[in-house]
């Protein structure tokens, strides 16, 4: 007789069918690339020291993908884009990071510093990013 667990994944794998979701991208979904309308890859959360120690950032950044392919090359280079993030954000004032047009500044500074890891142009790869938290302390 087969188990519960069994019973449990087959229909969870019924109801992805029948709605038209790959298990694929059920089973990535929260930590790499997803297939469908606008292909994003997920960053796992962290926190950097801002310039002059007195302040810290968390975020949790998402990234939009031209493709599922460039998805897939982002986790071969995730240690290096973490590090060019720690980087650029550990960089900067909290001053900066508070307005609107800092955000939108650093985000520009973080596609083109992964687009250039990847070794690819900006409509070919990361075409925006998200911040789904951000949090200065």
């Amino acid at each position: 007789m087969p188990s519960k667990t069994f019973h449990a994944v087959f229909l969870r794998l019924l109801f992805l069918f029948a709605i038209g979701a790959s298990p694929f991208a059920w089973a990535n979904s929260g930590g790499s690339a997803s297939a469908g309308a606008g292909n994003t890859a997920k960053l796992e959360p962290f926190t950097v020291n801002l310039d002059g120690f007195e302040r810290y950032l968390q975020t949790t950044v998402t990234l939009q993908v031209a493709s599922a392919e460039v998805g897939e090359k982002i986790k071969l280079f995730m240690p290096m884009i973490r590090h060019g993030l720690i980087l650029i954000l550990s960089s900067k004032e909290a001053s900066l990071l508070q307005s609107s047009e800092g955000k939108r500044e650093v985000i520009e500074e973080i596609r083109d510093r992964i687009n250039k890891v990847l070794e690819i142009k900006e409509h070919d790869g990361v075409t925006d990013i998200f911040f789904e938290n951000f949090i200065i302390q």
